[in-house]
């Protein structure tokens, strides 16, 4: 029974890790219909940042804070050069392209940083131990983002003005702009954030997933699996879906095999898209704005 709750607890906090990514892809997707394929890449991008700018010197708090920003602009600047210069955007271009996207952030990754895996140091705190289950204070931190950066988006698309008028944007584009909102204003805010929730998954997971320049593919393909069972609008669907994900790695893995671990996330895409390609949404999303 120990063995089971320290594979749940383990399973947790990698899951959080999926949220947030699938938090990112939601995010663009509902604003652009754009499926984000570097989303990963911003992960992997931000811990390597990060810690490189530790081993400058700078502080922890510091260097995460520096990249946090960097990737976050480094979103918005493929907005601005790659994404808003196609004119007929459809959601198998926008694969076509940030696939293209992915592959640049990836060489440039492999040029500065080498093909070595790095691990950022781990963030303070004390281990939890409860019945006999250890939870890593890094995994405590890998939960905390999801509550606290995962749970803030959500509550800015849902429940501000400004976060409906962001979905208005995709949904009436002419409506939007007649009441003032701005489609190109909407997309920048819809990548920075997208930036900025692949950069906090990135950090907080690299002091134990390590980051490298290749990971960033399959972390964000991984995301996008908890995205489609969220129907790619629906971010409770989405985070519910990604927990459930990181909890049947964690059991592959202990009770399996580690090797099998990668294959589960897509054996549940192909079983989702052919059962209920609509994902885990049990009713439409609508909006009032």
């Amino acid at each position: 029974m120990t063995d089971f709750l320290q594979l749940t607890a383990a399973g947790l906090s990698q899951g959080s890790v999926y949220a947030l990514l699938a938090v990112g892809l939601i995010a663009t997707y509902t604003v652009r219909h754009v499926v984000n394929i570097a989303q990963g890449d911003y992960a992997m991008l931000a811990g390597l940042g990060s810690i490189s700018l530790v081993s400058a010197g700078l502080p922890l708090p510091l260097a995460i804070l520096v990249a946090l920003v960097s990737v976050t602009l480094a979103s918005v600047l493929i907005e601005r050069l790659v994404i808003s210069r196609v004119k007929n955007l459809t959601t198998l271009v926008s694969i076509i392209l940030t696939l293209g996207v992915s592959t640049l952030l990836q060489a440039i990754m492999l040029l500065v940083w080498g093909a070595e895996a790095r691990r950022l140091p781990a963030f303070p705190g004390e281990d939890l131990v409860i019945g006999g289950v250890s939870i890593r204070s890094q995994e405590l931190w890998m939960l905390g983002a999801l509550i606290v950066v995962g749970g803030g988006v959500l509550l800015f698309y849902e429940k501000t003005r400004w976060g409906k008028a962001l979905r208005a944007s995709a949904e009436q584009p002419v409506a939007a702009r007649i009441v003032g909102i701005s489609p190109a204003a909407a997309s920048i805010i819809a990548f920075a954030i997208a930036g900025f929730v692949g950069a906090v998954a990135g950090v907080v997971s690299s002091p134990i997933y390590l980051s490298i320049w290749s990971g960033g593919l399959l972390l964000g393909l991984k995301g996008f699996v908890a995205a489609v069972l969220g129907g790619l609008v629906s971010f409770r669907a989405a985070i519910v879906g990604a927990l459930l994900l990181g909890i049947l790695e964690s059991y592959v893995a202990g009770y399996v095999a580690s090797g099998w671990k990668d294959a589960v996330a897509f054996f549940i895409l192909i079983i989702v898209l052919i059962i209920r390609p609509a994902g885990l949404v049990l009713r439409p999303n609508a909006v009032r704005v």
